[in-house]
C-alpha cells in the first residue's frame, strides 16, 4: 500500500511561517492569503497529530515538535527541489547503475574507471558499493560485479575472469628477514603470515608440497583488498589473488615470493537482469578487457 504524506504546498507553508514567525509573512512569500496559509498549516498538524506552533503574545512560534519537523523537513525539501531540477527542461541521458563488489571497488575499480566511462560514450554511470551479503542487491541495478561461483538465479551473468592465488609480500619484510626472491615455500612459512577468513594456506602448502597444516598467522583480515595493503605495509606475507594485487605488483609495493599459484574457485562474475541485457553490453566488454589486460 502507497504512504499517504501532505502536501509539498502544505510543508512549504509551514517553513515560511516558521521562518519569519507569522503566518502574513508566509502568505506574503508564496503570494496566498493569511487563511490559505492557516488552513495548509492546520492540515499538516492534522495529519501529524500535534501543534507545530503555539501563539506567544502576538507571533507564532514553534512547539518543540515544530522544530524538530522544520530541521528535517528543510533538507527533504532541498532533496525534492534537487530532483527536480535534474532533469526539468533537459533531455535525460541513458544511464547505468553498476554494484561494485566492496573489494573490488578497494583494490582495483577505481582507477578504471575513466576508461569506462570512456567506453559508454555519454552514457551516465552511477557506482554503488553494496555490502556482499546483500546478495539480491544486484535486482535493483542495471549491472553488478560480484565474487561467487557463479550460481545466480533469475538474472543473465558471465565469467569476467578466472584468478590465481599466490603468496605476496613487501619487498622491505624479505630484506628484513635476509631473503631473495624466489622465496622458497618452506622459507615462505619463517615469515610473519597473514590469514584471510575466507581462505586456508593448506591447499597452498599442499601444492607447494607441504605438510597440509594451518600455519600460525600474525593477523587475520575479512577484507581481501585489506589484506593486500597490509601486504604492501610490510606487517606479512600473505595469500593474494591476482587482479586485486596487480596495482600493487606493478608498483613494487609487493612481488610474488615464488612460482606456486592456487587457481581460485571463488571468481569475479558479472550480473545483470535479463531486460538490461542490450544496455549494459559495452559496459560488459569493457570491463572484461581491462581486466584481462590486467592479468596479462
Amino acid at each position: 500500500m502507497l504512504k499517504r504524506y501532505p502536501s509539498i504546498q502544505s510543508m512549504q507553508a509551514f517553513l515560511q511561517a516558521a521562518r519569519f514567525g507569522s503566518f502574513s509573512s508566509a502568505a506574503r512569500q508564496l503570494s496566498l492569503t493569511h487563511s490559505a496559509i492557516s488552513q495548509q498549516i492546520r492540515s499538516l498538524e492534522d495529519f501529524i497529530g500535534q501543534p507545530l506552533f503555539a501563539r506567544v503574545g502576538g507571533r507564532i512560534a514553534l512547539t518543540d515538535a515544530g522544530t524538530l519537523f522544520a530541521n528535517q523537513l528543510t533538507d527533504g525539501l532541498e532533496q525534492i527541489e534537487r530532483a527536480i531540477s535534474t532533469v526539468k527542461g533537459r533531455s535525460a541521458r541513458p544511464s547505468i547503475t553498476l554494484d561494485v563488489d566492496p573489494e573490488l571497488m578497494q583494490a582495483w575499480f577505481p582507477s578504471r574507471l575513466p576508461a569506462l566511462v570512456e567506453a559508454l560514450e555519454g552514457v551516465s554511470l552511477t557506482v554503488l558499493s553494496a555490502s556482499r551479503y546483500d546478495r539480491f542487491a544486484f535486482e535493483h541495478v542495471d549491472l553488478a560485479l560480484r565474487y561467487g561461483y557463479g550460481e545466480w538465479e533469475g538474472v543473465d551473468s558471465t565469467l569476467v575472469c578466472h584468478d590465481r592465488l599466490a603468496a605476496m609480500a613487501s619487498p622491505a619484510l624479505l630484506e628484513r628477514h635476509g631473503l631473495a626472491l624466489p622465496v622458497a615455500p618452506g622459507q615462505v612459512l619463517t615469515l610473519p603470515l597473514l590469514g584471510y577468513t575466507k581462505r586456508s594456506w593448506i591447499p597452498w602448502l599442499e601444492e607447494a608440497g607441504l605438510p597440509g597444516m594451518e600455519p600460525d598467522t600474525i593477523a587475520v583480515l575479512d577484507n581481501a583488498a585489506g589484506l593486500v595493503a597490509a601486504l604492501g605495509s610490510g606487517l606479512g606475507a600473505g595469500l593474494a589473488r591476482g587482479l586485486l594485487a596487480a596495482d600493487a605488483l606493478r608498483e613494487g609495493r609487493i612481488v610474488t615470493l615464488n612460482s606456486v599459484e592456487l587457481p581460485t574457485h571463488y571468481n569475479l562474475y558479472a550480473i545483470w537482469p535479463r531486460e538490461r541485457a542490450a544496455l549494459v553490453a559495452p559496459l560488459v566488454e569493457a570491463i572484461g578487457e581491462l581486466v584481462a589486460r590486467t592479468l596479462a
